[in-house]
């Protein structure tokens, strides 16, 4: 199983990210009006210059608007100068930045773009922020970079909070520190909060749902340009988290939509649900063999006290199929409980790695202990040697305690040796006293009269299951009886009072005398029917 396991890791991976999706279905998308997108429609990769004009002229109507947003998000990487000596545009934008900075709004970029960091835990190629003027340009951001690893799927996304320690090499390829890597949604809405940006948690993961690719469009995207650096249709940025970026440009694999619009998706769902993140999915080794292992141990013992629970009732036909009933029980009450520990850790915030391999772990047990119960159960009864029918042949056998013989020869007995089949025979009867010659070993001789005995009707007293010998007998006779199966009613007890029945045995049902005085001769007229075929 755990070959299995591991061997098809992907696809039981696979599955969970099902439980993903329900888990951002689960809440409505809702796009907060506090979110712009504002698109360089004339966003040319050879002119960087151009961008970089745009940018700072924006920064400088912002200031001179007097508009504060929440946060500014560049999120486009700025291409690098042909020449590496500063130019008008760069100088622009870093004075720009400069009073950004002085008038304490947060504006941040993309450290990357989502190709750039290799998942999970990948490093980030310098060799390309080295070439994005890195100095003049990203060491001004005020509130700093994050990246946009924003992964979409169907209708939804889902990105990990942060990379930690990232390494940073320097120019010749050897590590030159380390540093945390924030997504860029979470970087700018948690930047005001108590929570510092610097504390990095990579176990968060959000979930998000996208809503209508329309509701983004009416509402919340303008453009901006050289020759006009401030947007028309939102006047008001205060408050507002404004992402700038080249919309048409920026697509994403799945959805066909631009990354801008996941961006402010993640934006819009952090501004609603600030505490609804979850743990990553990912199955880490130690975590998901513990949880294998207890659960796998938890469906045994469920089992085990199942089996023995439900041997004790009276189950008719049923009986045969005792160990798949068994394991279906089992199975569903750790089922059960581990959909209990589950939605625990949900309501907790997290979610439980490969959840889909568990429930297999659990199910597998249960039928692997349902086969190696009705394993054991054929064993035993195939250990029940039918002796010749000339030896060892009897109708009936009466078991009873030695104390209360002259009741049981007067009231069991008699009645039975007075019995008739229809061709005059009399019944075949085993009764001890006259059965079981001196110097017979009675314990072989008893196992083998019950095993070759049609019926066996025991009579039950309080006495009756103090005696080690009455014990053995009808032990031994529901040996017989689960072999055979209850609805051959090979055992008929009697009951003299209502004495307590033996937990061993009290799935046979039994009629006291109290109860019903016809019993006997009942008893009677069934074994006669039987033994007649009628």
């Amino acid at each position: 199983m755990y070959v299995a396991t591991f061997w098809t890791n992907d696809k039981w991976h696979e599955w969970d990210w099902h439980v993903l999706r329900w888990l951002s279905e689960s809440r409505p998308p809702e796009f907060s009006p506090r979110v712009v997108v504002l698109d360089l429609k004339a966003y040319d990769f050879s002119n960087p210059q151009y961008d970089r004009s745009v940018i700072a002229r924006f920064l400088q109507q912002l200031g001179a608007r007097h508009q504060k947003p929440a946060a500014v998000l560049l999120d486009f990487f700025f291409e690098a100068q042909a020449s590496k000596q500063p130019d008008r545009a760069t100088a622009d934008l870093s004075r720009s930045l400069d009073g950004a900075a002085h008038d304490a709004l947060d504006v941040y970029a993309t450290v990357s773009e989502p190709n750039m960091l290799a998942a999970p835990l990948g490093g980030i190629d310098w060799s390309k922020i080295g070439e994005l003027d890195w100095p003049n340009v990203y060491d001004r951001l005020s509130g700093g970079a994050g990246h946009t690893v924003l992964n979409d799927y169907d209708d939804g996304l889902f990105y990990q909070a942060c990379y930690p320690q990232v390494n940073k090499p320097d120019a010749e390829g050897h590590v030159a520190g380390r540093f945390d890597v924030h997504a860029l949604p979470y970087l700018a809405v948690t930047a005001g909060e108590e929570r510092s940006t610097s504390h990095c948690d990579p176990t968060v993961m959000k979930i998000v749902r996208l809503g209508s690719h329309e509701d983004f469009t009416n509402a919340h995207l303008d453009e901006i340009s050289l020759d006009h650096p401030f947007p028309a249709k939102i006047d008001n940025l205060d408050r507002k988290y404004v992402i700038v970026a080249t919309v048409a440009k920026d697509l994403g694999p799945v959805t066909g939509r631009s990354n801008p619009e996941l961006l402010a998706w993640a934006i819009s769902d952090l501004l609603a649900n600030p505490e609804v993140a979850y743990y990553e999915p990912v199955p880490y080794g130690d975590m998901l063999i513990v949880l294998v292992v207890v659960f796998t141990l938890l469906t045994l013992a469920m089992f085990v006290a199942t089996f023995l629970w439900l041997r004790r009732w009276s189950l008719g036909a049923a009986r045969i199929h005792l160990p798949w009933i068994a394991a279906l029980v089992s199975g569903l009450l750790t089922l059960l409980f581990f959909g209990g520990f589950e939605a625990l850790l949900l309501w907790m915030k997290h979610i439980q790695p490969q959840v889909s391999l568990i429930g297999l772990a659990i199910v597998v047990t249960a039928g692997l202990s349902g086969a190696r119960a009705r394993q054991i159960l054929h064993e035993q009864s195939s250990t029940i040697d039918v002796p010749p029918e000339e030896a060892h042949d009897h109708d009936v056998f009466i078991s009873y305690a030695h104390d209360e013989l002259a009741w049981v020869r007067e009231n069991v007995y008699l009645p039975l040796n007075g019995a008739r089949l229809p061709d005059g025979r009399k019944l075949k009867i085993f009764f001890d006293t006259s059965s079981i010659r001196v110097g017979t070993a009675w314990q072989e001789a008893i196992s083998l009269s019950i095993d070759g005995s049609r019926f066996i009707v025991p009579v039950y007293s309080e006495r009756y299951f103090e005696r080690p010998y009455c014990r053995y007998e009808i032990r031994r006779a529901h040996r017989k009886w689960v072999a055979e199966g209850s609805g051959s009613r090979c055992v008929l007890p009697i009951m003299r009072g209502h004495p307590t029945i033996d937990r061993s045995v009290d799935d046979i049902q039994a009629v006291s005398l109290d109860d019903d005085p016809d019993l006997i001769a009942e008893i009677v007229n069934e074994v006669v029917s039987r033994l007649s075929g009628k």
